[in-house]
């Protein structure tokens, strides 16, 4: 099998399963190849009359089997891309998303040469508190996760960047574990905001692969961690600026719950597709 066919097979496979378009057929593919033989989408071209061994044949077709079953390709490859910048992934982890790099990029341009101290909570694969401190490399970050097998993969992710991130395991709707947490001026987050009833409008390789407690909240407290990140901004000493991913439907609400909070400066952002999708608000305790 040349490397042609391989990928015309590959292409018809998954456009054939329903779970890929023409386009992200082409994409994943590529990537795959790209991952099978080291060449990129143009070299693939050049050497598209490459035949594959037989134990590259053998992990094509596995990879396909898993691809028609719609599980993503970041995590048959065990990798993912992100703000230019390759990383571990695992389905311990949501795989990072574009629209979040708008997010890091946000707090990039407001701290490029200041000395703060940053919290991203709910790190997961540690995407947005490495990249953070691989851009700002005189910040302080931190990272924090309730779960032991996503810390691992984002300390590894820190190894592999060079960034000397602290990863704590500390759970935000537990307010007993807050002390173990630094007190930052910047506090940045992607919790879950997705409600459960929105689960069955969503591609398979996300709702049947990715890690439902990184996505998903219950129905009836669709804000339940924007709520908990508030009160535990508001106990802490330091004042802080706080940035956050958002619901699309629901930046009205979360504004109101921050301005509801006695947070100022309070900003919506719409991400590259014109929907609302991030937030910034400042926090000053009055009461200290």
């Amino acid at each position: 099998m040349t490397v042609r066919d391989a990928l015309q097979i590959g292409r018809q496979r998954l456009t054939g399963s329903r779970h890929y378009d023409m386009r992200e057929a082409r994409v994943v593919c590529e990537w795959m190849m790209e991952a099978l033989v080291g060449w990129d989408k143009v070299q693939q071209l050049i050497h598209e009359s490459f035949i594959l061994s037989a134990s590259q044949e053998q992990r094509w077709n596995d990879w396909l089997q898993r691809a028609e079953k719609g599980e993503p390709v970041q995590y048959i490859l065990g990798k993912a891309w992100f703000y230019g910048m390759e990383w571990k992934v695992t389905p311990d982890v949501l795989i990072p998303r574009p629209e979040t790099e708008q997010l890091v990029s946000w707090v990039i341009a407001d701290y490029l040469h200041q000395h703060v101290t940053i919290l991203d909570i709910g790190t997961g694969s540690g995407c947005i508190a490495v990249c953070l401190q691989y851009h700002l490399p005189q910040a302080k970050v931190y990272g924090m996760d309730v779960d032991t097998k996503a810390l691992q993969v984002a300390r590894e992710n820190a190894i592999l960047h060079k960034t000397p991130v602290t990863f704590i395991q500390a759970d935000m709707l537990c307010s007993n574990t807050w002390h173990l947490l630094p007190e930052a001026d910047v506090l940045v987050s992607n919790p879950p905001y997705v409600s459960l009833a929105e689960r069955h409008q969503m591609p398979i390789r996300v709702k049947n692969y990715e890690p439902a407690r990184a996505l998903f909240v219950e129905d009836r407290d669709p804000l339940l961690f924007y709520r908990a990140i508030t009160h535990f901004v508001r106990s802490r000493e330091k004042p802080a600026v706080l940035y956050v991913e958002i619901h699309e439907d629901r930046g009205d609400e979360v504004a109101q719950l921050l301005d509801e909070s006695d947070f100022s400066a309070i900003e919506i952002r719409k991400d590259w597709f014109g929907k609302n999708r991030m937030i910034k608000a400042r926090y000053v305790n009055q009461k200290r």
